[in-house]
C-alpha cells in the first residue's frame, strides 16, 4: 500500500511540472500585455498627442506627432520604454534573414535548374513590355507579345510549352520597338501596337 502511493506521488509531481509549463508562457503574454497597458496609460506623450498643431506649436513642441507615436508604438511592454540597442539589433537580424532569403532565390538564366528554354525565333529577345491575349481566339490559346528589342510575335498555341513565337513584324524594314498592345473594343479585328522607348546596342 505504501508503495502504490509513493508510485502515485512520483506521477503528480511531473504531471503537475508539465501543466506549470504549459501554463507558463501564457501567463508571461498576459503580464506583459497588463504591462504594456499601464505604461501607455501613463505615456509620458499622452496629454500631448491630443494638442493640435497650432497648440504644439505654441508648447514649442514640433508640430509633427510621429515621434510621439513612434515612442508609444515602440516601448517594450516590460521597460515601459523604448529599447533602442534591441530595435537596431532587430533591425539588423531582419536585414540578414532578407539578405539571406534573397541570395536563395533563383532567378532565370542563374543556375542549371532556372537556366533559359528557347521557344524562339531567336534567342532571349529582351524586355517584354507588351503582351495580350487574341479576343477572337475563343480558346484562348493565341497570344501578342512586343519587346524593346523589337517586333512583334504570335504564339497560337500558348499552353504548349514546344511551341513557337512567331515575328510577324519581319516584313516591316526598321525593328520598332513595342511597348504596348491593345485592340478596338469596337471591332476586335483591328490591333494597335504603340512604340516610344528606343532600342540602342
Amino acid at each position: 500500500m505504501k508503495l502504490l502511493y509513493k508510485k502515485s506521488i512520483l506521477f503528480i509531481i511531473p504531471l503537475f511540472t508539465f501543466v506549470l509549463l504549459l501554463n507558463s508562457e501564457s501567463i508571461i503574454i498576459k503580464y506583459k500585455q497588463i504591462s504594456h497597458k499601464k505604461h501607455l496609460e501613463n505615456s509620458p506623450f499622452k496629454e500631448s498627442l491630443k494638442l493640435s498643431k497650432k497648440e504644439r506649436k505654441d508648447a514649442e513642441l514640433p508640430p509633427n506627432k510621429y515621434h510621439d507615436q513612434m515612442w508609444e508604438l515602440s516601448i517594450d511592454p516590460i521597460v515601459g520604454r523604448p529599447m533602442i540597442k534591441k530595435l537596431y539589433k532587430l533591425q539588423e537580424e531582419q536585414l540578414k534573414n532578407r539578405m539571406n532569403s534573397a541570395r536563395k532565390t533563383l532567378v532565370p538564366g542563374e543556375s542549371a535548374e532556372m537556366a533559359w528554354k528557347e521557344r524562339g525565333p531567336n534567342n532571349v529577345a529582351g524586355r517584354t513590355k507588351g503582351i495580350m491575349f487574341d479576343p477572337n481566339d475563343t480558346t484562348d490559346e493565341t497570344v501578342f507579345a512586343g519587346g524593346v528589342s523589337g517586333g512583334l510575335f504570335k504564339n497560337t498555341n500558348i499552353s504548349n510549352s514546344n511551341s513557337k513565337w512567331v515575328n510577324i513584324t519581319q516584313s516591316i524594314p526598321e525593328n520598332i520597338a513595342v511597348m504596348s498592345i491593345t485592340y478596338d473594343p469596337n471591332n476586335t479585328q483591328i490591333f494597335y501596337a504603340a512604340t516610344g522607348e528606343s532600342y540602342a546596342r
